[in-house]
C-alpha cells in the first residue's frame, strides 16, 4: 500500500463525525445564504423554481482533513 493510500485511509478514519458535522453545516448555511441572494433569482429565472431546487440540493459543502492551512507559506521570521 502507497503512502498516499495509508494517508487518506487514515484521514476517513479520524474526526469523521466531526467533519461530517462541519460539512452540513456549511452546507446549510451556504443554500440559505443562495436563497436570500440575487444569484437565486437568476436560476429560478432562468432554470424554473423546480430545476433551481434540484440544483441547490446538489450544492454541498466538503471539509476535507489533512489540507494545508497555508501556514507552511508563511516565513518563521522576518528580517
Amino acid at each position: 500500500m502507497g503512502k498516499g493510500k495509508r494517508l487518506k485511509g487514515q484521514r476517513k478514519r479520524v474526526g469523521g463525525g466531526l467533519f461530517a458535522e462541519l460539512s452540513a453545516r456549511l452546507t446549510a448555511n451556504f443554500q440559505r445564504e443562495l436563497r436570500q441572494s440575487e444569484l437565486w433569482e437568476q436560476m429560478v429565472a432562468q432554470f424554473g423554481d423546480k430545476r433551481a431546487e434540484e440544483i441547490l440540493r446538489e450544492c454541498k459543502a466538503e471539509v476535507r482533513p489533512g489540507l494545508p492551512d497555508g501556514s507552511r507559506d508563511r516565513p518563521t521570521h522576518l528580517s
